[in-house]
C-alpha cells in the first residue's frame, strides 16, 4: 500500500511538472498552439498521449510513460529531481488530464490530474486473495477520482498553486485500514518555463487499522525546494514535521516531535557537494511498561567531490556488469572523496524511566584519488592505505556506566579504555597511513 500510494502521487506530480514546466505559459489560442507543440515534443521524450478531446476553453487527454529513461532525462532537464528507477516503477500507469483555459482571474490554465490506470508492476504481479481484493478497491477509488491533483498556473506563466483532494478511504481485507489525507497544498515559481521553486504543506496523513490494531499519523508537514544554480543538482531543500505517531494495539507507542531537515547540493566543475542538517526535539517510545526517550537529537553531514557523470551512469548501467560497475566506481572516486559528520549528538536519554546525559560523535572519512579499485581483489589492504578516517565519541559518565553493564560492551571496554575529559568518557579512533589507533594506542 505504501509503494502504491507513493506511485500514484509520484505519477501525478510527474504530470504536473510536465505541464508546469512546459505546457502552460500562453493564453487560450496561444496556449493551445503551445500545448500542441509540447505534446508533439514529449512524445519523442518517452511519453504517450491518447484520447485527446478539445473544445473552445477545455480539453482532455491521457498521458502515460512508455520509455522511463527518456522521461527521467527530460524531467531532470526541466528541474525535477527524479531518477530512471523512480519512473520505471510507474511504467504503464495512465493519468487523465482535464485542462480549463482562463478558468478564473488568477489562472491562465487550470489542470485536474488523476490516475486512470495502475502501473504494470502492480497489475501483473502475483497476488493472494486479500491483495486482489485491495487492488480492486484501489481501482474503484481511481474510477471516482479519489487521487486528484488540481493545479492553477498564473497568467504571466511565472507561478502556480494547487492542492490534492482530501482522501478518506477504507481498504477492506483481513485487516481493513482507513487511509486519510487532509489539506495537501502547494505553490511555486517558474523561471524561463522551468520549475524554480515549490513549497508544500500537509495538515495530516494517517493510516488507521480496525480497533486501533495499527495507527500511523503524520501531522503538519511543511516542505520547500528551490533551484539555486544552472542544473537540477544545484538546490536547497528543507522540511519540518510537527509530529509523527506510530502505535500498535496500544502496546507499542512511538512519538516523534518536531523534525526539521535542511540540505543543499551544489555542483562545480562537475563535482557535487552536499550538506544536510537534521534536528529532532524528542523521540518517545513505550513498549509495554517500559518508557524510553531521546531529547534534542542532532545529525549534520557533509560530502564533497562526488563525480556527477559517474552518479548519472550508476542510474542507467546494468548492475550485473561488474566490469562497467568497477569503471564507474573508479570514476566516482577519481577526484578523491570527503565525507564528514560534524555533529551527531543526543542531549539527554531516558532509558527504562532513568534519565541520563547523552553523547556527541564527530567523524570524517577520506578516500585518496590514487586508489586503484582493480587491485583490491589481489591486495585488499591497499584500500586501507588510501583512506584517512577519524572518529571522536564523548559519552556522559552516566551513559558510559549504563553501557558498561551490557555484556556485549564489556569486552570492548576492557580492551579499549576511554579517556576522562571534562567529566566525560572519550574515545578517539584514527585511521592514517594504514594504521589504526584508539586513544593514540596502536590497534593495527
Amino acid at each position: 500500500m505504501k509503494k502504491l500510494g507513493l506511485g500514484i502521487i509520484g505519477f501525478v506530480l510527474v504530470a504536473a511538472i510536465y505541464y508546469i514546466t512546459s505546457g502552460a505559459s500562453q493564453l487560450t489560442i496561444q496556449m493551445k498552439e503551445q500545448v500542441d507543440a509540447d505534446l508533439a515534443t514529449i512524445q519523442t521524450q518517452g511519453f504517450a498521449v491518447e484520447g485527446r478531446e478539445m473544445s473552445e476553453k477545455k480539453e482532455h487527454f491521457v498521458l502515460s510513460i512508455e520509455e522511463p529513461k527518456k522521461v527521467a532525462s527530460y524531467l531532470t532537464s526541466q528541474g525535477a529531481q527524479v531518477s530512471a528507477e523512480d519512473i520505471e516503477a510507474l511504467k504503464g500507469m495512465k493519468i487523465g488530464i482535464d485542462v480549463a483555459y482562463l478558468a478564473d482571474a488568477y489562472s491562465a490554465a487550470s489542470f485536474d490530474m488523476y490516475p486512470v490506470a495502475l502501473p504494470t508492476v502492480l497489475t501483473s504481479a502475483h497476488m493472494d486473495a486479500d491483495d486482489k481484493k485491495a487492488l480492486e478497491q484501489i481501482q474503484k477509488m481511481i474510477e471516482k477520482k479519489a487521487f486528484l491533483v488540481h493545479v492553477d498556473v498564473n497568467k504571466l506563466g511565472t507561478g502556480f498553486k494547487g492542492y490534492m483532494k482530501d482522501i478518506n478511504e477504507v481498504v477492506e481485507g483481513t485487516n481493513p485500514v482507513t487511509i486519510s489525507m487532509t489539506s495537501l497544498k502547494f505553490n511555486g515559481d517558474l523561471e524561463n518555463e522551468k520549475l524554480k521553486s515549490i513549497k508544500q504543506t500537509l495538515k495530516n496523513f494517517g493510516i488507521h487499522g480496525k480497533d486501533d490494531e495499527i495507527n500511523i499519523q503524520l501531522n503538519n508537514l511543511k516542505s520547500n525546494y528551490k533551484l539555486t544554480g544552472d542544473t537540477s543538482y544545484d538546490y536547497d531543500t528543507g522540511y519540518t514535521i510537527e509530529e509523527i505517531i506510530f502505535t500498535a494495539k496500544n502496546e507499542f507507542n512511538l512519538r516523534v516531535n518536531h523534525v526539521s531537515v535542511d540540505s543543499d547540493s551544489k555542483v562545480k566543475n562537475n563535482l557535487a557537494s552536499i550538506t544536510a542538517q537534521t534536528k529532532i526535539d524528542s523521540i518517545h517510545f513505550t513498549d509495554g511498561q517500559k518508557t524510553s526517550a531521546l531529547e534534542t537529537l542532532s545529525f549534520n553531514m557533509k560530502a564533497d567531490n562526488f563525480d556527477m557523470q559517474a552518479i548519472e551512469k550508476l542510474e542507467t548501467i546494468d548492475p550485473n556488469n561488474e566490469k562497467e560497475l568497477l569503471a564507474v566506481f573508479q570514476q566516482l572516486i577519481s577526484h578523491g572523496i570527503h565525507f564528514e559528520i560534524p555533529n551527531f549528538s543526543v542531549k539527554q536519554i531516558e532509558f527504562e524511566n532513568q534519565k541520563l546525559d547523552g553523547f556527541k560523535l564527530t567523524s570524517s572519512f577520506e578516500i585518496d584519488k590514487s586508489l586503484d579499485l582493480s587491485t583490491l581483489e589481489q591486495n585488499p589492504m591497499a584500500a586501507i592505505g588510501a583512506m584517512d578516517a577519524n572518529l571522536n565519541l564523548a559519552l556522559s559518565n552516566q551513559l558510559f556506566g549504563l553501557l558498561a553493564q551490557q555484556p556485549q560492551a564489556v569486552m570492548a571496554m576492557m580492551l579499549f579504555q576511554p579517556k576522562d575529559v571534562n567529566g566525560q568518557k572519550v574515545y578517539k579512533v584514527e585511521l592514517k597511513g594504514g594504521k589504526v589507533t584508539v586513544n593514540d594506542r596502536p590497534v593495527m
